[in-house]
């Protein structure tokens, strides 16, 4: 691009090439950039022309970005921010004509304290504002919030990564969940139940995510598992509706108990603390609809979880 003429090239093709990337769809960047769908093709068009590549194509009814739209869209991104917070464009937000599309990865522990708040307040007041919740279970989040593909991730990880912005957000108290009149629990969960016991867990690649299975089996041995999920809901689910044991925190168990048949009880083996983390790019700290979108999900973890824990 720093070869490219720039004299001839307009600017405002990259803020079309951003929303196009971010809604993966023409009818939805068009909608977000309060512009028609021929207007949109048409820079598209001119974008292809330029960059002599696709850039999108078609997959259903989605826009499916190029290799080359992979590589450009962490600059392009950088490129706006500055230009936007050169120009003031980042003073205010008027919620009632921001335009935006955020992806985020929200961890099922925390989806059903955080998003119900922020849902009820863009319903209410920013018509211009979609959130669009990717896939928990993705292990390239640190990848997508580095490449731009991803805006903002509220998530239990073990690493840090150059440009990434990581704070936690609550901590994870973890609890063993059984069906209610479990047969072979009476009274307090002991450690030889615990064990003897089947146990419905993570996929081994969500297990990675977290420190309990190295502390169970650190303090008591190897579970038996009959049954690995890809989601905390899956496991509250089979194991209201099984003998086999699970394990999730405890907010979390406690909001889904009534509903999933489920008694809770405390691990007779030693699980650590965790937290949970809030994570975004840098090139984003400053952006105001970024901001705005963090202090409201901040807001509603302090309201569920009290205040985050300090940072180390």
């Amino acid at each position: 691009m720093i070869d490219t003429n720039l004299r001839n090239f307009d600017l405002n093709l990259l803020v079309v090439f951003d929303a196009v990337y971010s809604a993966g769809n023409i009818s939805h960047a068009a909608k977000q950039l309060a512009l028609t769908q021929p207007a949109v093709s048409n820079a598209l068009g001119r974008l292809r022309e330029r960059f002599d590549d696709p850039l999108f194509v078609r997959e259903g009814r989605n826009m499916k970005p190029t290799l080359r739209s992979r590589q450009m869209i962490g600059a392009v991104r950088d490129a706006l921010g500055l230009v936007r917070r050169q120009l003031g464009e980042d003073a205010v937000i008027d919620l009632a004509t921001y335009k935006r599309l955020f992806r985020i990865v929200v961890t099922d522990a925390l989806e059903p304290f955080l998003v119900p708040p922020l849902a009820n307040e863009i319903d209410a007041s920013a018509p211009g504002i979609t959130v669009d919740s990717r896939p928990a279970g993705s292990t390239q989040v640190i990848n997508e919030l580095i490449g731009g593909t991803l805006d903002l991730a509220l998530y239990t990880y073990q690493a840090s990564a150059p440009g990434v912005i990581m704070v936690p957000i609550c901590p994870v108290e973890a609890v063993v969940v059984a069906r209610r009149n479990h047969p072979r629990i009476r009274g307090k969960l002991d450690l030889k139940t615990f064990m003897a016991c089947g146990h419905v867990t993570f996929i081994n690649e969500l297990k990675a995510l977290s420190n309990i299975e190295r502390d169970i089996a650190h303090g008591a041995g190897a579970r038996r598992v009959p049954y690995m999920a890809n989601s905390l809901w899956s496991i509250a689910a089979v194991a209201g509706k099984t003998d086999l044991l699970g394990i999730l925190p405890r907010r979390l168990a406690e909001e889904l108990a009534p509903g999933f048949n489920l008694a809770i009880h405390e691990p007779p083996a030693k699980i650590a603390e965790q937290h949970l983390y809030m994570m975004w790019h840098e090139r984003n700290q400053d952006d105001i609809g970024h901001r705005w979108l963090r202090q409201r999900l901040t807001a509603a973890a302090q309201t569920t979880f009290g205040e985050p824990p300090p940072q180390s």
